[in-house]
């Protein structure tokens, strides 16, 4: 691999869609396009060619990927030479997006990513590009591929974020936008080639794929299976992103509570936090995506003990009913819960929690979301998103009898999300009064923006700091400090501090 300045090769803008792991895949594709030469911009109107990571996990986030997809086409002949495909929409379904959207050059899966500083090159020169790039080692779903693509509409709101590879050879670590690439030394544990883009926190995937057969998710079929990256490696990305400002960072992975059973046992979680918890520059790690069937308690005692990981628990749930939970070939009960949730509440009394509940799956009776709404009202969680059951081609409940009728499933979210916002306000209530450490995310005219240990980035709320006078207060981005809650205002925190 071969290294250049950006200003001898086109230019690129990712938009990013979907869960923190894309993120971290669009900060490696920048990586790889940095060392490549090839210039990675934030406005896609301003880059030659426009490459869209999408999201295909449930059929809103397949629609918000063709509508982005669309709305990047729109850019071709005025400000753009091509749009390229990447990510899980990309790897899952090749040939019908290249048939449905021939405006797009090309669709790239995972295993084709290191191809795209040619393809790339071969876009923007207006060279000719074979359309679909996937490897075909997935088997065929047995129910039938659709895609929405009936009265869609190009949408103008989109993230654009630097970009992702699934890559194990040893390569240059660079930051997008830097006029000299600033480069890991070769020396030591090496990782993926990354780009960042600076701010207080930053994603650290910690693994990726699944081996669980959840029968309402399609995710192993197109990511593969289960593989933890390395400890060192992990600890050498750490060390970088703090080197690069991140004072945070958010592990993710699509079971993070599997890490390590594919090199040697899960028994070394608790090493891994106690290493990044040493990582000079980083102040807070914070878990997402917990499975409750491989929760430890070495990894409880762990998190507890360790003042830089956040006490917050992100357990996967998805419902408490046990003839639901069975169809979605998961354990589970509202006792198993409540005493898993109980037990890491009497371990860690400043335990907060976040879950993800699907209302309408197959089967579901209102007895069940019953249930369900008891279960929310005992366990009084934190944060909890609420969905509607999507049928996923080739998963078993695509297929399964007695399907929820949709209005009836959105009825039943409606109601739970009501109930379940009530629980969140009064939960941000009860930490009015206390002081809490403060990670500034955004800083402007009109004050600061931050997060305590309870407010996962991109997902919960936020807490706006104010000086002790009540004016908005003025602190550098990154800037961890004390400060004390003087007001909810919904989910979100008012917060003042120290003169």
């Amino acid at each position: 691999m071969t290294s250049a300045s950006p200003a001898d090769g086109p230019s690129v803008a990712i938009v990013t869609l979907g869960c923190g792991r894309n993120e971290v895949d669009s900060d490696q594709l920048a990586g790889l396009f940095g060392i490549e030469g090839i210039e990675v911009r934030d406005d896609p109107a301003q880059a030659d060619v426009v490459i869209v990571n999408t999201c295909t996990f449930i059929e809103p986030a397949k629609q918000e990927s063709i509508d982005t997809i669309l709305a990047a086409c729109d850019l071709k002949g005025d400000t753009a030479a091509g749009v390229l495909v990447v990510g899980c929409m990309a790897q899952r379904y090749p040939d019908e997006l290249a048939t449905s959207l021939p405006e797009a050059d090309a669709i790239v899966g995972f295993d084709a990513y290191p191809r795209l500083p040619v393809l790339v090159r071969d876009v923007a020169a207006g060279r000719p590009v074979d359309r679909v790039h996937v490897a075909r080692a997935a088997p065929e779903p047995t129910a039938p591929r659709t895609l929405p693509l009936a009265g869609i509409s190009a949408t103008t709101d989109r993230r654009v974020l630097d970009l992702v590879v699934e890559e194990r050879a040893p390569a240059p670590v660079v930051t997008a936008g830097q006029d000299q690439l600033d480069r890991v030394p070769a020396s030591g544990p090496t990782f993926p080639t990354r780009a960042f883009a600076g701010g207080s926190w930053a994603y650290l995937k910690i693994a990726s794929g699944c081996d669980r057969a959840c029968t309402f998710c399609a995710i192993p079929s197109f990511r593969g299976r289960f593989r933890s990256r390395p400890l060192d490696e992990i600890i050498r990305e750490a060390g970088w992103l703090a080197d690069q400002g991140a004072r945070e960072l958010v592990l993710v992975s699509e079971n993070t509570t599997s890490w390590g059973k594919d090199l040697g046992g899960r028994d070394q979680q608790p090493d891994l936090l106690a290493r990044l918890s040493e990582v000079e520059g980083i102040e807070r790690l914070r878990l997402m995506y917990l499975q409750p069937a491989e929760i430890t308690w070495p990894l409880l005692e762990a998190m507890a003990a360790l003042p830089k990981v956040a006490s917050y628990f992100d357990l996967s749930l998805q419902h408490a009913a046990p003839d639901v939970l069975r169809r979605m070939r998961r354990g589970g009960s509202p006792d198993h819960f409540l005493r898993l949730i109980g037990e890491i509440r009497a371990l860690d009394p400043d335990a907060v929690f976040r879950s993800n509940f699907i209302c309408g799956f197959p089967g579901e009776t209102e007895a069940d979301v019953d249930l369900l709404a008891d279960f929310l009202e005992e366990a009084r969680l934190d944060w909890v998103g609420l969905f509607t059951f999507s049928v996923e081609d080739g998963t078993d409940s695509a297929t399964m009898p007695d399907q929820v009728d949709p209005g009836e499933a959105l009825g039943r979210l409606r109601a739970l999300t009501s109930l379940q916002e009530a629980i969140a306000d009064e939960s941000a209530r009860q930490f009015v009064g206390r002081t809490l450490d403060v990670l500034v995310d955004e800083t402007s005219a009109e004050g600061c923006l931050g997060r305590t240990y309870r407010e996962a980035p991109d997902t919960d709320g936020e807490v706006r700091l104010v000086a002790a006078d009540g004016s908005p207060a003025d602190l550098p981005v990154g800037r961890m400090l004390p400060a004390t809650v003087i007001a909810a205002d919904g989910v979100d925190l008012v917060a003042a501090v120290a003169s």
